[in-house]
C-alpha cells in the first residue's frame, strides 16, 4: 500500500527545492501499476521544460527513498489555461480572472454563471457576472469551477484593406 502523506511530503520537497508551487496531485491505480499525476505552477507558467527538470527531480527523490514500491508512471503538468478551482486556494489565486462556476442556487437547482472572480472572503466568493452584477457565492453550494481563457481579438488579427 502507497502512504499518501510521505509521497505528499516527497512533492512539497521538490517544490521547495525548485521554487514551483503545487497545485495539485492524484494517485490513481492504473492496472498493475499506479499513475502519479502532479500540478504545478510558478509566476509566468510553466514551461516543458520546467515539467521536464520537476520530473526528474521528482522520479529521482521517489525511487531513492522507495516511496511507491509497485511499478508507476509520473506525469508533471501544469494546470492549464483553464483550469479546475477546488480549493479555497484555487479560488484565491483566481481572483482577477474570468471563470465559470456551477453551484446550487438556494441549495436546490444547480446554476451556472460565467464572470470575472472579483474577491475571496473566507468561504464566499463574489463574482462579477458577464451582465455585470455582484454574485455572492458559498463555495459549499459550487458544484464545479474553473477558470476560462478568454480570446481577445488584437488589430494585427484584421485584414488591412488595401
Amino acid at each position: 500500500m502507497i502512504d499518501k502523506s510521505t509521497v505528499k511530503k516527497s512533492i512539497d520537497r521538490i517544490c521547495d527545492e525548485t521554487g514551483f508551487q503545487l497545485y495539485d496531485w492524484k494517485l490513481k491505480r492504473r492496472r498493475n501499476a499506479h499513475n502519479l499525476i502532479v500540478y504545478i505552477t510558478k509566476p509566468g507558467g510553466v514551461s516543458l521544460e520546467d515539467c521536464g527538470v520537476f520530473s526528474r527531480k521528482l522520479g529521482d527523490e521517489l525511487d531513492m527513498n522507495d516511496v511507491i514500491e509497485t511499478r508507476y508512471y509520473l506525469e508533471i503538468s501544469s494546470p492549464g489555461l483553464e483550469r479546475p478551482l477546488d480549493t479555497l486556494e484555487h479560488f484565491q489565486s483566481a481572483v482577477g480572472e474570468f471563470v465559470k462556476v456551477t453551484f446550487l442556487k438556494d441549495g436546490k437547482m444547480p446554476e451556472t454563471i460565467r464572470g470575472k472572480l472579483s474577491d475571496v472572503n473566507g468561504q464566499m466568493i463574489t463574482l462579477v457576472s458577464e451582465d455585470d452584477e455582484d454574485r455572492l457565492i458559498n463555495i459549499s453550494a459550487v458544484q464545479k469551477a474553473k477558470t476560462v481563457f478568454v480570446w481577445s481579438r488584437t488589430s494585427s488579427s484584421k485584414k488591412k484593406k488595401k
